[in-house]
């Protein structure tokens, strides 16, 4: 069995984990295109792994048509000479870690039925809100669902869009995952005392804009009479104001605020935190659709805070504290909780690095993907 694997986001070296336990699970051979550099989110990421014994990796710069905005990138990238490179790897699964609205998912599937018509094709979304869109990202989205063979997706609200907009073939729920080998709990002593943190430590990684609520955990933190440290890790729009309110709100000296680290290091960094907390809320039009770094704290054996936006809830189960989505009262309740009842913190931690090992790690989910694989081919 053959496979050609497309995704942009796998310029990150981390999340190249995946495709090394779906060869290991399958016996496939397997191949990777991924970009030679992508702008993740405001910063430029080079192909972090370029090569590995068990797949090959080919590293192909796509075009994108003048567009800078994060969204845009996602949607309108297509790669030159891909038809030569379906002619070369003849694979008879061509999975495709894309949206299908997306021009690269159309460019795939059109050259694949042309170049490979017994290929089976399947795509990728993370789509949790229903969004109708111009064309011709909704002609990309209609023919993608005509003659795609299978989804993938992220979680059941995806899976409820994709249905709703005409998706009639099978499906499977499919979440992000993480491995627990790497994420794993270990001393961080050294770098809590090179950070400067003593005591009971909070802290959030991700990006630093409206919907991920990092202002109301300041809000929360600020409120907190006991002495508390604040750790927060990432870049993104609102860094300034964030910063100015950790001021305002009794922080100085005690809250830390570092750049988006590499994907190698964040292990390191989580495990010096007491808890780890996720406030997004619900925008128009966006909506948390995941969380992966609530799997990757959790696999850390770090207690973890969501609000309900989204899928959070879904992914922390009974691992870990709700609160609703912008009550900062609410929030900042749920961590004195567990920074008064440190045994409450130890079952919850428990508990998130056994969720991990049984729903997120990355050999579970290769497994799911490796039946789906079999079916197709047997069809």
């Amino acid at each position: 069995m053959k496979i050609l694997a497309i995704s942009h986001s796998a310029v990150v070296g981390g999340y190249h984990r995946r495709f090394r336990e779906v060869v290991r699970r399958s016996g496939a051979e397997l191949t990777l295109l991924t970009p030679r550099r992508w702008r993740q989110f405001n910063r430029m990421v080079p192909l972090e792994k370029t090569s590995d014994p068990a797949y090959r990796v080919i590293a192909r710069q796509p075009f994108t048509p003048g567009f800078w905005s994060h969204g845009l990138r996602n949607a309108t990238h297509y790669y030159p000479g891909l038809t030569r490179m379906l002619r070369e790897t003849r694979p008879d699964i061509i999975e495709l870690w894309e949206e299908p609205f997306a021009a690269v998912t159309w460019q795939v599937i059109r050259a694949a039925k042309r170049t490979l018509p017994n290929s089976r094709i399947i795509f990728f979304s993370a789509q949790n809100i229903r969004k109708d869109y111009p064309p011709p990202f909704s002609w990309f989205e209609r023919f993608t669902y005509r003659r795609a063979d299978f989804a993938f997706v992220i979680n059941s609200e995806a899976e409820k869009v994709i249905r709703e907009k005409g998706w009639k073939k099978a499906s499977l729920v499919l979440p992000l995952g993480v491995d627990p080998g790497f994420f794993r709990p270990a001393d961080a002593s050294d770098r809590r005392a090179e950070l400067g943190l003593e005591g009971f430590t909070i802290g959030f990684v991700g990006k630093l804009e409206r919907q991920k609520g990092i202002l109301d955990l300041i809000r929360a933190v600020g409120g907190i009479s006991a002495p508390v440290n604040l750790l927060v890790i990432g870049e993104g729009p609102l860094r300034a104001q964030a910063m100015r309110l950790a001021e305002e709100s009794g922080l100085a000296g005690r809250a830390r605020f570092l750049p988006a680290v590499p994907y190698d290091g964040l292990p390191g960094y989580l495990n010096c935190l007491d808890v780890l907390v996720l406030p997004s809320i619900t925008l128009p039009g966006l909506k948390e659709q995941f969380g992966r770094v609530l799997v990757e704290a959790m696999s850390c054996a770090v207690p973890v805070i969501g609000s309900d936006s989204g899928e959070i809830p879904g992914v922390i189960g009974a691992a870990g504290l709700i609160f609703p989505e912008g009550d900062v009262a609410a929030l900042r309740e749920r961590i004195v909780a567990l920074r008064e009842n440190p045994g409450t913190a130890a079952e919850l931690a428990r508990k998130g690095r056994k969720r991990v090992k049984t729903e997120f790690a990355w050999e579970s989910i290769a497994r799911r993907q490796a039946e789906v694989y079999n079916r197709l081919l047997e069809r």
